[in-house]
């Protein structure tokens, strides 16, 4: 009976304390929402920057390479004219003279530099018959015999293990005998240029020919020749203007470029690897992807600090927020309950009975309001003290609750009087029983101040509907029934009749 509320509804402990959890998770989602958008937003940043890293390193490729590929074309082309105007004009000398040709010049100087190149007169059999090599045995049977075409030929040859290119053309006075005139250099000289700063380690240059095979390759220190790489189709070159594509050659993947030499039966193959150039990008981007984890991680830290600030206010707040709501569940409590045996007051009970009234309505079935008024009181009152008194009451008040049902309700309206509601009964029987067991428990002797004292109950009662429709009808028929039993002879119980109302009055 206690655990009994009043008219207000009190919040429920279970309630109060989702809802409690409920608020304290509100900040922890927030912030940690706030938290997870702030690093999907750092992390956006330095993608968007690591992108534009990576295009602005394509693009510094593809400048480079360009610039590249410009100069060592113009090198070699211009290497490629000198070749090709100092066989023409071997061939035109060798046209006014039958003897002597490189010799003649020789003494005028209009031969390229003996210690790189080497010029000489072949007849088809393949025999030198003037060369400016100083032994000519060096050539002798290199090439039995030449094809007779027109215009440049370029061919590849190993002379001590050296790549070696020969140049050739065909003289114009030697069709009854072919004749060749030759200049002979070292593959390397075409690839001399190697820049390791602009190229890298594993750049590459190269010449190909029109099956793609090179006449001559260089890659860092190291030089290559008859090996085929694997380039686009010559339109697919064409087309492609100077835009790098990637290429993979000796396990290496570069961005390449090729430029066919119109005129010359040659191509220039200019590639930078991918990893060298992204290495400095490489060395960006990781420190663009540590700054965002380091800010993320500071962004997550002040997040939870202030998520965890957030929640140590709100439990302050919901500390505060308890403490009132104690306090008013204290006040209510007061207010609708009796200090003494904290059973609910008059106003409470008087609640309770027009609430059951109001369920009622309609319905069948009934209760019953039961009156008591303790016999003997005011005598152990007088004569023991008021201390002896108010705890005669509190342990009344507990004999009463514990002869009760459950769903019955025990309420002192002050003094030694109390009033008990019992709900859904019909019968006078049922009744009966209930008040044999209130009117036993009062028999048992009271320890009170060192004595044994002994007291008895007289209960009145009144029946809904019959003996009255409302709580203020019930009470009083309750009262003048308690009078009848009091006056019949205490310790029992009277129904409310007309006769007890005679005698009330």
């Amino acid at each position: 009976m206690n655990k009994l509320r009043g008219p207000e509804l009190w919040r429920d402990p279970l309630l109060s304390m989702r809802l409690w959890r409920h608020r304290l998770a509100e900040p922890l989602v927030l912030f940690s929402t706030i938290g997870l958008l702030m690093v999907l937003i750092i992390f956006s940043s330095a993608y968007f920057l690591v992108s534009r890293e990576q295009e602005a390193v394509k693009r510094q490729i593809e400048l480079s390479i360009s610039d590249i590929a410009d100069t060592y074309e113009a090198r070699v082309l211009r290497s490629l004219r000198e070749i090709d105007a100092t066989l023409k004009l071997v061939d035109f000398v060798a046209s006014q003279q039958r003897s002597g040709v490189i010799e003649t010049l020789h003494e005028r100087n209009l031969l390229p530099p003996e210690l790189i190149f080497t010029v000489s007169l072949i007849d088809s059999q393949g025999v030198i018959k003037e060369s400016t090599a100083t032994q000519q045995a060096i050539q002798e049977g290199a090439f039995a015999s030449l094809p007779q075409v027109p215009g440049l030929l370029v061919e590849a040859f190993l002379l001590e293990g050296r790549q070696q290119l020969l140049f050739a053309r065909m003289l114009s006075d030697s069709q009854e005998s072919p004749a060749w005139v030759t200049l002979t250099v070292g593959a390397d000289y075409f690839v001399s240029g190697y820049d390791a700063d602009a190229l890298g380690e594993q750049g590459l240059l190269a010449l190909v020919d029109a099956s793609n095979m090179t006449r001559i390759g260089r890659s860092g220190s190291q030089l290559y020749s008859s090996i085929v790489i694997d380039l686009p189709a010559h339109d697919e070159i064409l087309n492609s203007g100077d835009t790098p594509f990637l290429t993979n050659w000796l396990g290496v993947e570069r961005a390449t470029v090729v430029r066919p030499l119109y005129l010359f039966p040659l191509s220039i193959v200019v590639g930078i690897s991918v990893d060298e150039w992204l290495a400095g990008a490489t060395q960006i981007t990781r420190r663009y992807w540590q700054r965002a984890a380091v800010v993320s991680a500071l962004a997550l830290l002040i997040m939870g600090l202030l998520a965890r600030l957030s929640i140590q206010l709100q439990r302050e707040r919901q500390l505060v927020t308890d403490e009132r709501l104690r306090h008013t569940q204290y006040i209510e409590h007061l207010a609708f309950h009796d200090t003494l045996t904290n059973l609910p007051n008059r106003a409470y009970f008087s609640y309770l009975v027009n609430q059951t009234i109001h369920q009622q309505d309609g319905q069948e079935g009934g209760f019953a309001l039961l009156f008591l008024d303790l016999d003997h009181f005011k005598q152990i009152n007088d004569s023991l003290g008021h201390d002896a008194g108010d705890q005669l009451l509190q342990v009344a008040a507990k004999r009463l609750v514990s002869a009760v049902r459950e769903q019955d309700v025990v309420a002192r309206l002050g003094g030694d009087e109390f009033v008990i509601l019992l709900k859904n009964v019909t019968q006078r029987e049922q009744v009966t029983r209930v008040t044999d067991h209130l009117i036993a428990a009062m028999q048992s002797p009271f320890a009170l101040a060192g004595e044994s004292c002994q007291i008895s109950v007289s209960i009145g009662v009144a029946l809904f509907p019959t003996d009255g429709e409302n709580e203020k009808s019930l009470m009083k028929c309750a009262d003048m029934a308690m009078y009848q039993a009091k006056k019949a002879g205490k310790n029992g119980m009277c129904f409310y009749t007309e006769s007890a109302l005679e005698n009330y009055k």
